[in-house]
Parts: structure tokens; C-alpha cells; sequence
């Protein structure tokens, strides 16, 4: 225990805070619970009624400091998503969509297309002797005495 009166002051006000966001976090999951039991049972009403509610709860836990705006943001852009998802779920259900068949020939196609790519990684190492090339005649333009090195060398 502290023996300075104002932190003995702020082990108590912490205290009531992180019980304060505790139950405030319990209900945000609570909230969210509802909107993924609406969307199981596949009540779409029900979900967007829910998904609406958990980002009322959403918002009054960012005025008071319990998460931060940015995350009440993607919760609650998760939940609404979901919530709409709840009708194509059930219509997805009812309908399994066909399996399609993958062609065999594909693969083949591909390892042609990594065969011919291969010469043409070659021909990058000759763009950079290109390059290379004006650097050494500027090189020998540096060693080569200009007329007014002479004269100075002279004079």
C-alpha cells in the first residue's frame, strides 16, 4: 500500500474505474452475442435490431473511455455486416452453390509461362553494364588535367 495520500487516492479511483469498464466491456460482448444469435437463428430483423443496440452501447462505452473511438469504429462496421449478412446466410443454405471443377490443364500452362520469364530476367543484368559504362568515362574525365591545371603547375 502507498503511503503518499494521493496515490492512496488513485488506488482507490482505479479501482472503481476498472470495475466501472468491466461491467461496461461485459456489456458490449453481451450486446455482440445478441447480434451473432439473431444471425444463427437467421432473423434478420432481429440481427439488425441487435447489431443497432451494440453500437449504442458501443458509442456510450467511447464517451466514457472504455475503447477507443477507432475500435468502436470496426466493431461496430463488423456487427452491421454481419447483420445484413444474416439473409444471404440463410439463402446460402438453402441453396448449396455447385462445385465447379478446376481444369487440369491450367498447372501445365503455368510452368510454360515461368520457362519463358526466365530469359528475360537475363537481359536486366545488361542494362546495368549500360549504365555502368558513362560512369567510367566520367572517371577519366576527373583524371585528365584541364588547361588551367597546366598553367598553374607551370607558373
Amino acid at each position: 500500500m502507498a503511503n503518499i495520500k494521493s496515490q492512496k487516492k488513485r488506488i482507490i479511483t482505479n479501482e472503481k474505474a476498472r470495475l466501472r469498464n468491466r461491467s461496461i466491456r461485459a456489456a458490449l460482448k453481451t450486446a455482440a452475442k445478441k447480434v451473432h444469435a439473431a444471425v444463427d437463428a437467421g432473423d434478420k430483423a432481429a440481427a439488425i435490431a441487435a447489431a443497432e443496440g451494440a453500437c449504442r452501447e458501443l458509442d456510450r462505452a467511447v464517451t466514457k473511455g472504455v475503447i477507443h473511438k477507432n475500435q468502436a469504429a470496426n466493431r461496430k462496421s463488423g456487427l452491421m455486416k454481419l447483420a445484413n449478412s444474416a439473409d444471404a446466410e440463410a439463402a446460402a443454405e438453402a441453396a448449396p452453390a455447385p462445385k465447379k471443377a478446376a481444369p487440369k490443364a491450367a498447372p501445365a500452362k503455368k510452368a510454360a509461362a515461368k520457362v519463358e520469364e526466365k530469359p528475360k530476367a537475363k537481359k536486366a543484368p545488361a542494362k546495368k553494364a549500360e549504365v555502368a559504362e558513362p560512369e567510367a568515362e566520367e572517371v577519366e574525365k576527373v583524371d585528365e588535367p584541364t588547361e588551367d591545371a597546366e598553367e598553374t603547375e607551370e607558373a
